[in-house]
């Protein structure tokens, strides 16, 4: 057989090779397949590098953007008990006692001798009013305007800065322990949610006014299936905080925050 072209994985050499030998033999057995589990290792790792690189691509692709806030997020179990609420006793209303009245006599016109040597109109019209009659001299020089608050001063006390150039970051009273429990106390899972399973983080966001109370209150991302209604709907609850400062005053500062939704495992 003359050789024209050397391939070990060929059959023909195999015989060759192999005969008169034990051919039950691992390596009889590798030999033969070998060409075959070569073509099927290339296959599977070049469709695996393929599939890794489309995954990643993927990934970068619908990452979700990432917002920077400075709360503590709260896990929320449906399985609470909402508790009740105690609604205030009222006082018993008191009628103001009755206070002894006189009664206003008529005005009866009488003549007065002082109503003599009125002045002029036109001298009233140079005249400066006050208690007391005094001579003096008339200017035309301008008039001053009163001091009031400038422009400058103004715009700063209707300006609203951010959580990361305020001074004194605005706080909820009793710190972060306080609006956790707040937020365990009062926040409820919808059922919606909770038989669609849905869960995820609500990002809202606030104005802390300078007196403290919440304004502007708008829902920056939300997840759906009634998660978003409930977010507003527990921020409408919240107390007056304790506002930024900025150079020693209270100022407006706009306020970003999670509300996140999860699930126990056992009813994913």
């Amino acid at each position: 057989m003359p050789i024209t072209k050397l391939d070990l994985c060929k059959s023909e050499w195999l015989e060759l090779v192999f005969d008169d030998r034990n051919k039950l033999y691992g390596a009889y057995d590798i030999r033969k397949h070998y060409a075959q589990n070569l073509t099927k290792a290339l296959v599977f790792t070049t469709i695996g590098f393929v599939g890794l690189l489309l995954g990643y691509s993927l990934f970068l692709t619908h990452k979700p953007a990432i917002i920077t806030d400075r709360s503590i997020p709260v896990v929320i179990d449906p399985r609470i008990p909402k508790t009740k609420r105690v609604e205030p006793v009222k006082p018993p209303k008191v009628d103001p006692p009755k206070v002894k009245s006189i009664k206003f006599l008529p005005l009866v016109a009488k003549p007065d001798d002082s109503a003599k040597n009125v002045p002029k109109i036109d001298e009233l019209k140079e005249a400066a009013i006050s208690t007391v009659t005094q001579q003096g001299t008339t200017s035309s020089g301008p008039v001053e305007p009163p001091a009031g608050p400038t422009t400058q001063e103004a715009s700063e006390n209707t300006e609203i800065l951010s959580t990361s150039t305020v001074e004194v970051m605005p706080q909820f009273p009793g710190g972060d322990a306080a609006w956790s429990k707040f937020l365990q106390r009062n926040l409820r899972y919808p059922a919606q949610a909770s038989e669609a399973h849905a869960q995820g983080k609500v990002y809202v966001t606030f104005v802390v006014e300078k007196d403290g109370h919440l304004s502007d209150m708008q829902v920056l991302r939300g997840v759906g299936f009634g998660l978003d209604d409930e977010a507003m709907r527990v921020l409408k609850l919240v107390p007056p905080w304790k506002p930024g400062i900025q150079n020693g005053r209270p100022v407006r500062v706009r306020y970003t925050m999670p509300f996140n939704f999860q699930l126990p495992a056992d009813e994913i």
